[in-house]
């Protein structure tokens, strides 16, 4: 490590900045984003744009030696005899130097940053490699929930009032940990920050008394698969849950995104297996939460698109617990999407219906008198093992047995398949899919998937 990160504040003295061009321009919005006050030496006024100098101690002209009194640092981009002049006048004076792109002749140099006001990520290659400290930087970007500079500022609020309560002989460290990965932290970063201070204002208030702190629930969808299509939002509750309850069908890509010490439990069941009750699942959230531990229940797909989370939201806020929801890509769009499979089209399918074959009634006594429009798109879920049920529905109720149908298992996991035919032929469809989870598409708008239009060129070749 030749450069050690230290975090400088600007704020005592002028920053001496020498030069123009694009690097000089990055380094002075840099330097005005962290509030100091700049000297800026150009060479003439026509160097620079009106506003690129408000806020800024513009000066013509290369510095003098008494330029450099009273200064806290001095960055320049003037030219390579120039640079180095410059950075000698500065270390004679101890003055901090940053040459840009000259690590040899610096004492600091600039970070990556990654900004979220009170938070702030700086990540160094020595100077050696900016392009690979600014692909680090974009990955951190990622997973750096938005709002965590404000929660930090939350924090910083209550800091002194929490300190003052030392005597109490409660750990201050446990305190904040518990609000960063309880409900109150869920709470700040979803969005809900007047709900989230009032709990901590409760919190700080009976710190150290031995109240016990009820844990949060997040009902949260894992999207169809891919762990890629994950949420941040939904990585971020997978880190910070002591307990995930998770379907059967989330994919074990997914849950390798579960913090390592976390437990996890499987509670789903898949059709024609039994499995763990509603209610038990109901009554499991709920007594995980008040025993204090932080908890996901882990959905695949959209957890409020046949999954019940409606349910569990319900039971929870009954049970006085705090329950976020993180929504998830839905099947629908995840599956169709990696089919290529436009679920509207202009002028051709204007309305789509997303149903369920998965019903108490079964899918024979599914009403599906206002699915016969051509213009509409119908998505169904749970329907692999029902296809009989559903082409014969459908046929019934009006809709043309040459109608386009996909039907697309294990959508956006390795072994995903699409198979496409008509909807006379759904049965075979459905059985040269495969095992599920799988997704059925019925519409005109199928015919625009490339699954269809690379089952069209093979008819083609074998004619």
């Amino acid at each position: 490590m030749r450069f050690l990160p230290l975090f400088f504040d600007l704020t005592h003295g002028p920053v001496m900045l020498v030069g123009m061009g694009p690097q000089a321009l990055a380094k002075l919005r840099i330097l005005k984003a962290a509030g100091a006050l700049v000297r800026w030496h150009v060479l003439s006024h026509d160097d620079v744009e009106v506003d690129e100098t408000e806020g800024v101690d513009l000066r013509i002209g290369l510095p003098t030696s008494e330029d450099f009194l009273g200064a806290v640092a001095l960055v320049a981009s003037a030219g390579a005899a120039t640079d180095q002049r410059l950075a000698g006048q500065a270390r004679a004076m101890n003055l901090p130097v940053n040459i840009v792109d000259r690590p040899d002749l610096s004492t600091f140099i600039f970070p990556s940053i990654v900004d979220r006001g009170d938070v702030v990520v700086a990540i160094g290659t020595g100077g050696t490699s900016p392009v690979l400290a600014r692909r680090l930087r974009e990955k951190i970007e990622e997973v750096l929930p938005e709002r965590i500079g404000e929660f930090a500022g939350l924090m910083g609020r209550y800091r002194e009032r929490l300190n003052a309560l030392r005597h109490r002989g409660f750990s201050t460290r446990q305190f904040w940990e518990r609000v960063i990965d309880g409900p109150i932290g869920a709470l700040f970063l979803s969005g809900r920050s007047a709900k989230a201070e009032a709990a901590l204002i409760i919190e700080v208030d009976r710190a150290g008394l031995g109240s016990p702190q009820q844990g949060h629930v997040q009902i949260v969808g894992a999207g169809p698969g891919d762990p890629d299509l994950l949420t941040l939002k939904a990585f971020h509750a997978l880190q910070s849950a002591d307990i995930v309850l998770t379907d059967d069908l989330v994919s074990s890509a997914i849950l390798a995104r579960v913090r390592r010490d976390a437990e996890i439990v499987h509670v789903g069941k898949r059709k024609g297996q039994p499995g763990i009750g509603q209610d038990a699942i109901n009554s499991r959230l709920i007594a995980e939460a008040k025993a204090g531990r932080n908890v996901v229940r882990l959905k695949g797909g959209d957890p409020f698109i046949f999954g019940r989370g409606g349910e569990e939201c319900q039971a929870l806020e009954a049970a006085g617990v705090t329950v976020t929801i993180v929504p998830g890509i839905t099947a629908a769009l995840g599956c169709a999407a990696e089919a290529g499979l436009p679920l509207t089209f202009r002028k051709e399918s204007t309305r789509l219906s997303i149903i369920t074959a998965n019903t108490a009634a079964g899918a024979e006594n599914i009403d599906w008198s206002g699915l016969a429009d051509r213009s509409t798109t119908v998505a169904i879920y749970m329907g692999l093992t029902a296809a009989a049920s559903v082409r014969d529905g459908l046929v019934a109720a009006g809709r043309d047995p040459q109608t386009p149908v996909a039907v697309l298992a294990r959508g956006t996991r390795p072994d995903s398949r699409s198979v496409t035919g008509t909807l006379s032929r759904l049965p075979a469809l459905a059985a040269a899919a495969g095992e599920g989870p799988a997704l059925i598409v019925v519409g005109d708008v199928v015919a625009h998937s490339r699954a269809w239009k690379e089952a069209v060129e093979l008819l083609e070749m074998a004619a």
